[in-house]
């Protein structure tokens, strides 16, 4: 079987299509609905909270946030758009809310007790127990590594004129807002302003990856690169808006000097894993993917979905299975997420 062939086989089995790379920036996004677990342990209690950055502001990310218990096993939802979660139906117990939010922070923990409903009776009527609702504000906390980032930031800052580090700060309010074409027009002014100023090139390219124009995604963050060639997350970033363009040679070198700059960021070992499995070099994308999913890490379940494709090519179907259904698992509402299953449904039946 020649190179092509295996290809186009390995492409049709992972269902890896290149546009799944749209969630490079928060794979989470797509994970799930509205912050509520219903599921519960089968009691009538609820646990709830929000989740808040260092600054003090919301969280804008549908994190994932797991609820453990001795008894119960364990729970997990994503928060909703304003950092919202709950967890109902619970029934008394002791219970640890986790929250890992990314490489940038340290993974936070809360322990909640909820208290024996101490239920009875009076004269044979049994009294129901009261349903309580236990709240948890949980502030994230910076890694030292990226505290001390902020104070190279803001010496960055520092060099740049006020009217373009000022278009730059409200431009980063808009990305909080949700509002991109906004921020890029406020990126594009600082720019003009200031030309060379990486961190809001790097900001921009991002922003344009966000809205799907790779080409200009593409200049923006190989011009921050140029500018901090030092720099992780623009050499990240170039990378990925080099493999969004199907240059994967190209990927492969930037997304090498990325990982070389951070190996412990799951992210840049699972799309380098990418770049080397959309050219057919399975075997080194194999290891950088178990790189990737060895993290435990939220940012990088379409990993399992590559490895799927490699397991599938060496014909360990079995194996391909689990990985699909671990990918089904984090993302379990991805657009195919249906043919995904038939596939899985057809490997276990041949079993």
């Amino acid at each position: 079987m020649n190179k092509y062939s295996k290809l186009c086989r390995f492409f049709f089995v992972a269902l890896a299509a290149i546009s799944c790379l749209s969630l490079f920036a928060s794979v989470a996004l797509a994970q799930s609905g509205g912050g509520v677990d219903l599921m519960g342990t089968g009691g009538r209690h609820i646990i709830q909270g929000r989740i808040y950055y260092p600054s003090g502001r919301r969280s804008d990310s549908r994190l994932k946030i797991k609820l453990q218990s001795f008894n119960s096993g364990e729970l997990s939802v994503f928060s909703d758009p304003n950092g919202s979660f709950s967890f109902k139906g619970l029934d008394p117990g002791s219970y640890t809310v986790v929250v890992e939010a990314g490489e940038a922070y340290e993974i936070a923990k809360e322990i909640v007790y909820i208290d024996t409903d101490g239920t009875s009776s009076r004269r044979g009527i049994p009294i129901l127990p009261i349903a309580r609702t236990y709240s948890v504000h949980i502030a994230l906390r910076l890694k030292p590594a990226e505290v001390a980032k902020l104070g190279v930031v803001s010496a960055a800052l520092a060099a740049v004129p006020d009217p373009a580090r000022d278009l730059y700060l409200k431009a980063l309010d808009s990305i909080n807002a949700g509002d991109n074409l906004k921020a890029v027009e406020q990126l594009k002014g600082a720019i003009a302003i200031y030309p060379q100023f990486p961190l809001a090139l790097n900001e921009l390219g991002v922003r344009y990856l966000k809205l799907g124009q790779l080409a200009k995604a593409t200049e923006a963050l190989k011009s921050a690169v140029g500018l901090a060639p030092e720099e992780f997350h623009p050499r990240l970033n170039y990378g990925i808006a080099l493999l969004n363009q199907k240059l994967y040679p190209e990927a492969e070198e930037q997304l090498r000097v990325a990982v070389a700059k951070r190996s412990d960021a799951p992210t840049a070992h699972m799309y380098l894993g990418i770049a080397l499995a959309m050219q057919g070099k399975f075997a080194d994308s194999e290891k950088e993917l178990l790189l990737a999913v060895g993290s435990n890490s939220n940012e990088v379940a379409l990993a399992h979905r590559y490895l799927a494709g490699i397991y599938f090519e060496k014909h360990q179907d079995s194996r391909g299975a689990d990985e699909l259904e671990i990918y089904l698992r984090l993302v379990p509402k991805t657009p195919e997420a249906e043919a995904l299953r038939k596939k899985i449904k057809e490997i276990r039946g041949k079993k």
